[in-house]
């Protein structure tokens, strides 16, 4: 069993491994030429690193939810993945639906903007 402070360490060091991985995957991502696209790969990976969910049923800690997917659809099946799998695709999916709900009004607001006259 994790001492409170063992377990606050613990998410320390993931959330300073969670950011550096995050700054090579924007790194990465920089010669994609779409913006579009390369933000929302940005924002997924980044959400697939950081929504957490409950370790185990009967304790109150948490961990990240694409390890506690991976590791029950190992070890206990299929069926085990989707008790942190359901609550990781929603958030994936919110944050894709978020995401594309900005790009559209943002195409909106930039498609009614008048043309800038040309220069002399």
């Amino acid at each position: 069993m994790m001492t409170s402070a063992e377990y606050l360490q613990a998410w320390l060091y993931y959330l300073l491994g969670a950011i550096l991985l995050i700054g090579c995957w924007w790194y990465a991502t920089r010669p994609i030429p779409w913006a579009e696209l390369r933000h929302l790969l940005r924002l997924v990976v980044i959400a697939v690193l950081l929504i957490p969910w409950y370790t185990n049923t009967q304790q109150e800690y948490l961990s990240p939810a694409f390890l506690i997917a991976i590791v029950e659809g190992l070890f206990e099946g299929g069926d085990a993945f989707w008790r942190a799998g359901t609550p990781l695709l929603a958030g994936v999916a919110a944050v894709v639906g978020l995401s594309l709900v900005v790009l559209g009004v943002r195409w909106l607001l930039l498609r009614n903007r008048p043309e800038p006259a040309p220069a002399a």
